[in-house]
């Protein structure tokens, strides 16, 4: 899953790109988690900005952005996540 840019749907309704700030991400996990998985996964998305998902790490990244970031960016990122964590 790429993160150096998302589509977002703006107030008026329009579809517009926006660079992530995924390095702000990994720095979020990499400070909050207490599992060594996820501390790998904060290392390999901060150095990339894109990281291979399965259900288990797209589950831990849905609740981190949760934590971190606003409905905005939510409505964005969990169609992808949950396409993941569902299959």
């Amino acid at each position: 899953m790429k993160l150096k840019e998302i589509e977002i749907t703006a107030i008026t309704g329009e579809k517009q790109k926006l660079e992530f700030d995924y390095k702000g991400l990994a720095n979020y996990i990499f400070s909050k988690t207490k599992d060594i998985g996820e501390l790998e996964l904060a290392r390999e998305l901060y150095k990339k900005g894109e990281i291979e998902l399965d259900k288990e790490k797209a589950m831990a990244l849905k609740s981190y952005i949760g934590e971190a970031f606003g409905a905005v960016v939510q409505e964005s990122l969990y169609p992808e996540l949950d396409k993941i964590i569902n299959q």
